[in-house]
């Protein structure tokens, strides 16, 4: 018992340095992964990368340097650093044969990030899903909802999906459509249409509006209604004609009809 008393002590004396040295080094290479990560981030916000560049660099980065962290941990236990490398190496082939749909999910990430498919900030329709793009990482892709819900989305299936941008291009064109009844001057119902039009500054001049006839429906005329506008203008232009629509034809006496059945009954 005292020989195996001496040799623990013995041991213990060996190891704690190395254990305390493991220690400061994953106390201090923590710290400084994640300072040196938000440093990174910065000089990108400052060199005007995108937003999800950003996000994909950072993370990426912060895992790569905690690998590195772990190694440098080990090498202070005293294991062989030569021989972890060789054992990671090996484990990551065979952790990417099988996990190769997540690589795929980072390839699919940095083809998203160099291709511009998207970017932050894009409102996006996905396989039937829809929202803004919050963050690229590098596995998944986020998106918010109206109702401030998140989606996530594997990166790869984001490049094998269509995708509906809506935000991609500066303008977009609102099309709205108005019932009026077989009665109404339609001259009449056209021209305060436009007149709506030209009083809203967020419909634009160019490309010009249009305002026509679209279809005989059943119990009404359809008055179809094409304007452009600045994307961001878009949602708040669709509420203000829905309003002032409604407004104007009530002024102008014009009828907004509902569906209507003629039944004749033969006493």
């Amino acid at each position: 018992m005292e020989k195996f008393t001496q040799w623990l002590i013995s041991w213990l004396q060996n190891i704690a340095p190395r254990i305390f040295g493991a220690a400061i080094v994953l106390l201090i290479g923590w710290l400084l992964s994640k300072a040196l990560v938000k440093l990174l981030k910065k000089a990108l916000e400052r060199g005007k990368a995108e937003a999800g560049v950003i996000t994909f660099v950072g993370s990426l980065v912060n895992i790569g340097l905690k690998v590195l962290i772990g190694i440098t941990a080990a090498a202070q236990l005293g294991f062989d650093v030569t021989s972890i490398i060789t054992a990671i190496g090996a484990l990551g082939v065979t952790i990417g044969l099988a996990l190769k749909d997540s690589m795929s999910n980072v390839a699919s990430g940095v083809q998203i990030l160099f291709n511009h498919t998207f970017r932050v900030g894009d409102y996006l329709t996905v396989d039937g899903v829809e929202g803004t793009v919050d963050r690229i990482e590098i596995m998944y892709t986020a998106l918010r909802t109206f109702d401030n819900k998140e989606i996530i989305i594997p990166n790869s299936e984001l490049t094998a999906s269509v995708i509906t941008n809506y935000t991609a291009q500066k303008t977009r064109r609102l099309d709205l459509t108005y019932s009026v009844s077989y009665s109404t001057d339609l001259a009449k119902a056209r021209s305060v249409l436009e007149e709506l039009i030209a009083a809203n500054e967020k419909a634009l001049d160019d490309p010009a509006p249009l305002v026509a006839v679209g279809e005989h429906k059943d119990s009404s005329i359809l008055m179809v209604v094409k304007v452009w506008c600045a994307t961001d203008n878009y949602w708040p232009l669709y509420f203000e004609m829905q309003e002032s629509v409604k407004n104007a034809f009530d002024a102008a006496g014009i009828e907004i009809p509902f569906p209507q059945i003629d039944v004749h009954h033969t006493p």
